[in-house]
């Protein structure tokens, strides 16, 4: 067991009497999964948001907010794989809540992006050529996650077979 799975074992409390009913974990981690959820869309309704109606105040506290949605989510993700399911091998992302998701994500990461950088920067174009190379390093993970997905999934239909 590596020593990320003994962390978020503590931090989960797995090791508790409680989990030892099949009823109880069951409905826990049904619980659990309502309220990560619940969690993940709270804070992407809140990221979009706070950046315009707050200002610069609110694009700080948006600008956490989204990097604790994506520190949780990200590490929710990695206990899975650690433990053998893998969320991306069977998951199917042509979904209307994906697309949800992603359209908060993004007036989040607009509206944090233009509170910040557009007051304090001195030249529009250093700002515009940030965008660019974020774009640029931005498409080419994504590229990267998808052939990392195509891979996991080939992997996964190997070990059906």
């Amino acid at each position: 067991m590596s020593v990320f799975v003994k962390a978020m074992r503590v931090v989960g409390d797995l090791d508790d009497e409680f989990y030892r009913d099949e009823r109880q974990r069951d409905v826990w981690n049904e619980a659990a999964a309502v309220g990560f959820q619940l969690f993940v869309w709270a804070g992407l309704l809140a990221g979009a948001v706070l950046p315009w109606a707050a200002g610069i105040a609110g694009a700080y506290a948006a600008l956490g907010v989204l990097v604790l949605v994506l520190v949780i989510s990200s590490t929710t993700i990695g206990f899975a794989r650690q433990r053998d399911v893998d969320l991306h091998a069977t998951v199917t992302y042509a979904k209307p809540r994906l697309a949800l998701a992603l359209v908060l994500y993004a007036l989040g990461a607009v509206g944090i992006v233009g509170r910040l950088l557009t007051p304090t920067s001195d030249s529009p174009a250093s700002m515009w050529s940030g965008m660019a190379v974020g774009a640029v390093v931005g498409v080419a993970v994504a590229a990267i996650a998808i052939r990392g997905k195509r891979r996991r999934l080939a992997r996964f239909e190997a070990e059906d077979d």
